[in-house]
């Protein structure tokens, strides 16, 4: 027997029923009353019928789903034996199949490995058993679409893999749709059924497999009762009904059901005689044993005058209009979702402290869901209002799925750096972040790649930029000692760890599976994620507790599944990775309400309301009403609105034309859900900044609510806008930077000394008002390191190179970093541009040192024995250098060609300079540490009288080359420094400290002469740049070799300064009359230097000379002093903060008040003459 409950929504209809079977389990005590509901419904169900019923208990009264029931009646007849596949096992097998079936699969095949595209395969697959879906179907759909070549082909593929899931699962599983199959069959077996009265509640339609299953039920039970949504006043037995009618569903469900009533009736009837056509039937059915309930207004909004309108009138023909304005319904709209969220928390603020409702009373439904949960969570929390969101959470970004992936791919990739440190630092490990770091510093800078060297000890020494593989050092310290040794417990911990996956690269799956199995527990992986539930506990974060806690068991299920379902099936290791991930994209967790008190966050079709007052619906925006509804999925909504029209009779999901109108009826009920108001909301632009429309919801409400005004509530009262003290903390964050850059209104800054009156007096948010107002008027404010902290980081002896000092001269604030704090940049194990500087000066060091050895004469030298020594010099560098990492790779192997053409072009230039002048190499890398005791050198900087502390400097460094010339009188000494970029000697650079270098390794060079020269006078002679490099010749395309060369000379002269002393310059290149192609010296016709000479007069050096001195002692007294001012210059077509390595530390920003960038706009001859004035004033 067959009976409908119609009512419109808020009517009553459940209540109704449940008070019927409640009576009637009294006196029909033999009889057994199933409940049926959506899954998500069932706890909600049993609360009410419990809270209903007389004894609070229900005795022969169960609530069930359609899962639920299946259950039940398998346990009863015997069938509970067989396996039933959840959706991660279809995925699994959905997905080992795609890989058998290979090139069988032209379209579908190839996007397998895709992120989720196996979910729409999936649920393409899914669909097609709940709508019951056969093969001649399939092959019927794909025959009539031939005339449309790519859905053709999808439902060719489609067909092919949905034929072979089956084939694959035969005899061992059984899909959760096909449950219901087998409960068709079985249900004719089954006493408590036979014996029953079924209610479906809460539905809004049924697939057709769910209709065969009622079928069976009509058939068996004494009676079932369905409850319909639809107004009483309806025709609710129509036979034809549009689909843009608001109750379409409802009559077609009615229509449905009756349908199987009648197939019923004809089976009965076939011995007999036969029945009328349907709708013959259908208008002689007995229909008093169903119940209509037809009040106006329902019983829900009997007292709500405004929605009780809406419920009578909404997506209704001939619509009325409202009179008056509508007290009980409101729309507000905001700038941004974020504002949306905030007003709504607002709003339930005040309803709360209004003493009217609780938060059990308030819901909250969302156009889309996955827009707006994640910030109701948060700004429910700055607002200390419970809620709970009804939604499952994916657990892709567990820091248990990234260890495992993780894991698995450092067995695939052997050990790529990648996939070793998301391992690394997954949160699953047992090492610390401390440890990691170092790990991953030490990892880099070797170079360490792959398994064997993974496999290898680690033992070799943290190298300083390569700079310790060129020379000796000493024995490593007790704490580098230490740190090796933690570092090797690491790597023997993580190989040993992950040595199961090394030895499955192969197998079954149920091996690999094992495998996995092995490492989990090997990682004690069970305490590591009981350790975070316990912290998400103490927290208060029970949603992220609840994830770690049921975490665990999901994993291990779905590897022992994936060992079950395809365990003899032999898979490589990156194929099972593969399908690992796609069944951890299908795991959620779902979770249950902690409070009793809370406020409901769900979406419009999968959240059970009930007894709500207050319901705010949010993003009520154009595409989520009506939502996307689109699949965009293997078949497209083109296509499946062209299977419909093809009028084949296969029944599939509905359209996006049909589940439009369909969400209408969720609209509807939804709606009418709240028994005293209704928020409406949406916000003007999205979380991109992109901007919205209302949905079209809301022009209809307007029209039938001429008076309803839409709200814009984040523009409205101070003291509205300020409910909780976050928030007020954030509009007065806002107020205090429109007041800082002086934009504020004279209404907000009222508003905002309101606002620092209340938080400045509350010891909750004080402190962090205080650190709002110091961000807001924040100024620069050079603050010098206490003298003891200046000395205890540099030491009372400060140890100086003269590029240290030039770094300081750039931006003190740098050397602070790099000199004080010690910070640096990680190694890599890589060749740069300041690598190849190094290979330079090691290779030209070592060639002229062989040269010198073999006392070889520099103009006699052969251009053959040349490349012989240049060839050793750079294998003997290239084999030690950085551990050999110029072999590491192609690349580099290019590069040592590279630098072998270089330095063939340098020492041919390099010859032929030493031969155009009398000057000899006379000392390599002179390190000023042989240099002895030389004032230069060792510069005492103050002594303090109280603590008799002396400040001193030591200068370290090492002099590229220093060429001597000599006669009975005199030393001539011309220094050479060697750079692998341009670089060009200013004067002005020098005078602002930024290039002391030359003329402090002259004053050294010259100091030491003078120690050994016999009483000679020394006389500085030139210190100069040589770049090194092999440049094109710019000149026209007939230019002979012997002109390219010339003008390759020319490129390559040195740059720097000489001494305007003409004996000196012939010594240096003799015979010059016009243009040097040696040195940066020109002669015009009348014999005086050209404006493009680099000369200096010998009174002019002394004066630089002491002026370099003079700004070493100053930079080192001002380093001593705690000098740490973020100083940046800018000038000659440089700034300091372009590659400054640590421009992201010091906060620099002209914007803010106290920054300041030096300007560096004086030319050569003015630093000249502020130079002399220095001098003369020192005199």
């Amino acid at each position: 027997m067959l009976r409908f409950c119609f009512g419109a929504s808020g009517a009553g209809k459940s209540t109704t029923v449940y008070q019927e079977i409640i009576d009637r389990s009294f006196t029909e005590k033999d009889k057994d009353f199933l409940i049926i509901v959506p899954d998500q419904f069932t706890m909600q169900t049993q609360k009410d019928v419990v809270r209903m019923h007389p004894s609070h208990t229900i005795m022969n009264i169960d609530v069930l789903s359609f899962g639920r029931l299946s259950h039940r009646i398998f346990e009863e007849v015997g069938l509970s034996s067989f396996s039933v596949l959840d959706d991660v096992g279809k995925s699994l097998i959905l997905r080992r199949v795609a890989d058998i079936l290979g090139d069988k699969l032209p379209v579908i095949g190839p996007n397998m490995h895709k992120p989720g595209y196996i979910d729409e395969v999936k649920s393409t697959i899914s669909e097609f058993m709940q709508y019951g879906i056969t093969d001649d179907q399939l092959a019927l759909l794909e025959e009539k679409s031939g005339k449309r070549g790519a859905l053709h082909s999808k439902l060719g593929d489609l067909r092919l893999l949905y034929s072979e899931f089956h084939e694959y699962i035969s005899n061992k599983y059984i899909t959760t749709e096909e449950t219901l199959d087998i409960l068709c069959k079985s249900v004719s077996k089954s006493k408590l059924i036979s014996n029953s009265v079924i209610i479906f509640d809460g539905f809004t339609g049924f697939t057709p497999i769910q209709y065969r299953v009622i079928k069976q039920l009509l058939k068996s039970a004494t009676e079932v009762i369905v409850t319909v949504t639809i107004d009483a006043g309806e025709d609710v037995y129509a036979n034809s009904y549009e689909e843009q009618e608001l109750f379409m569903l409802s009559k077609k469900t009615i229509r449905d059901l009756e349908k199987l009533e009648y197939e019923l009736s004809q089976e009965e009837m076939k011995s007999v005689g036969t029945l009328p056509d349907f709708a013959t039937w259908r208008n002689m059915r007995d229909r008093s044993g169903d119940i209509r309930i037809n009040s106006s207004p329902v019983r829900r909004l009997q007292d709500n005058k405004a929605l009780s309108f809406l419920e009578e009138n909404l997506f209704r023909y001939n619509a009325k209009k409202y009179e008056g304005v509508p007290q009980e319904l409101e729309i507000f709209e905001a700038s941004t979702p974020e504002a949306e969220v905030r007003q709504t928390m607002l709003k339930i603020t005040d309803a709360v402290r209004s003493g009217k409702y609780a938060y059990r009373d308030i819901a909250i439904v969302c156009g889309s869901l996955d827009e707006y949960s994640e910030l109701i969570a948060q700004t429910a929390g700055r607002f200390g209002i419970p809620v709970y969101i009804d939604q499952n959470t994916s657990l892709m970004l567990n820091p248990f799925i990234e260890y495992l992936t993780s894991a698995i791919g450092i067995a695939i990739s052997g050990y790529k750096y990648e996939d070793v440190f998301h391992y690394m630092r997954s949160g699953m490990t047992a090492f610390s972040r401390e440890d990691t770091d170092i790990l991953d510093n030490y990892v880099r800078a070797l170079g360490i790649r792959g398994k064997s060297q993974w496999d290898d000890r680690f033992a070799r020494r943290m190298p300083k930029k390569f700079m310790s593989g060129n020379k000796k050092t000493d024995d490593m310290t007790e704490r580098e000692l230490s740190i090796m040794e933690k570092l090797e417990n690491m790597r023997v911990t993580i190989t040993d760890e992950l040595s199961p996956l090394f030895r499955v690269q192969k197998a079954t799956a149920k091996e690999i599976s094992d495998a996995i199995l092995e490492v989990i527990d090997r990682n004690n992986s069970k305490a590591r994620l009981d350790e975070y539930r316990d912290f998400f506990i103490q927290k208060g974060n029970l949603r992220k507790a609840k994830e770690f806690e049921q975490i665990y068991d999901k994993v291990i299920a779905l590897l022992t599944q994936i060992g079950e379902l395809i365990g003899t099936d032999v898979l490589t290791l990156q194929e099972y990775r593969d399908i690992l991930s796609v069944g951890f994209g299908d795991i959620e967790v779902g979770t249950i309400p902690q409070d009793v008190d809370r406020i409901i966050v769900g979406d419009m079709e999968r959240t059970r309301l009930k007894e709500i007052k207050i319901l705010f619906f949010l993003g009520t925006v154009d595409g989520a009403i009506p939502s996307n509804a689109g699949t965009g999925g293997i078949i497209s909504d083109v296509d499946r609105q062209f299977l419909v029209d093809l009028g084949t009779g296969v029944e599939l999901a509905p359209t996006p034309r049909q589940q439009m109108y369909i969400q209408r009826l969720y609209l509807y009920m939804n709606l009418t859900k709240p028994t005293d108001k209704l928020y409406l909301s949406y916000a003007e632009l999205d979380g991109e900044g992109k901007s919205r429309r209302p949905a079209y919801l809301v022009p209809k409400l307007k029209q039938m609510f001429p008076e309803l005004i839409v709200q814009r509530p984040e523009d409205g009262s101070f003291d509205s806008q300020n409910a909780a003290y976050m928030d007020s903390l954030m509009n007065a964050a806002e107020l205090i930077r429109k007041y800082a850059i002086d934009v504020i209104s004279d209404e907000e800054k009222s508003s905002l000394y309101a606002l620092l009156k209340v938080l400045g007096e509350n010891e909750n948010t004080k402190s962090t008002l205080e650190k709002i107002e110091a961000a807001a008027f924040r100024h620069y404010e050079n603050k010098p390191l206490a003298k003891m902290l200046a000395l205890s980081l540099y030491g009372a002896s400060l140890e100086n190179s003269v590029s240290r000092l030039e770094t300081f001269a750039s931006c003190c604030y740098a050397h602070f970093i790099k000199y004080g704090l010690q910070l640096e940049e990680r190694q890599e194990y890589d060749f740069d541009t300041s690598d190849l500087g190094n290979v330079f000066h090691e290779v030209l060091e070592k060639y002229t040192s062989e040269i010198m050895t073999r006392k070889i004469d520099w103009r006699e030298l052969s251009d053959e024995e040349s490349e012989q020594i240049l060839g050793r010099a750079l294998t003997e560098c290239v084999d030690r250098y950085g551990d050999t990492i110029l072999r590491s790779t192609s690349r580099n192997q290019h590069m040592i060609d590279r630098i072998h053409r270089i330095l063939t072009r340098t020492v041919g230039i390099l010859k032929y300079q030493i031969s155009k002048g009398v000057f000899n190499p006379a000392f390599l890398e002179m390190d000023f540490r042989e240099a002895g005791n030389l004032d230069e050198i060792n510069i005492t900087l103050s002594e303090d009288e109280k603590t008799r502390i002396i400040e001193k400097m030591r200068l370290r460094g090492r002099i590229d080359r220093v060429d001597l010339c000599e006669d009975d009188d005199h030393i001539y000494v011309k220094v050479m420094d060697f750079k692998s970029g341009k670089k060009k000697f200013n004067l002005a650079f020098l005078y602002h400290g930024l290039q002391l270098q030359l003329v402090m390794y002259m004053n050294v060079a010259a100091a030491v002469e003078k120690k050994i020269s016999g009483g000679k006078e020394v006389v500085p002679a030139a210190l100069l740049y040589y770049h090194v490099d092999d440049p094109m010749a710019d000149g026209k395309g007939d230019m002979q070799p012997e002109d390219i060369n010339e003008a390759i000379k020319k490129e390559l002269r040195t740059t720097g300064l000489v001494s305007d002393n003409d004996e000196v310059i012939q010594r240096l290149d003799e015979g010059l009359s016009g243009k040097s192609d040696v040195i940066p010296v020109e002669y015009n016709k009348d014999g005086s230097f050209s404006v493009y000479s680099q000369v200096i007069s010998s009174d002019d050096y002394s004066a630089v000379s002491g002026y370099v001195n003079k700004k070493i002692r100053e930079f080192g007294t001002r380093i001593l002093n705690g000098d740490i001012k973020v100083d940046p210059y800018e000038g000659g077509g440089r700034n300091s903060c372009t590659y400054c390595q640590y421009k992201t530390i010091c906060g620099y920003d002209e914007k803010i008040p106290g920054y300041a960038t030096r300007q560096l706009d004086m030319d050569e001859n003015k630093a000249m003459e502020a130079i002399r004035l220095s001098s003369q004033a020192n005199d």
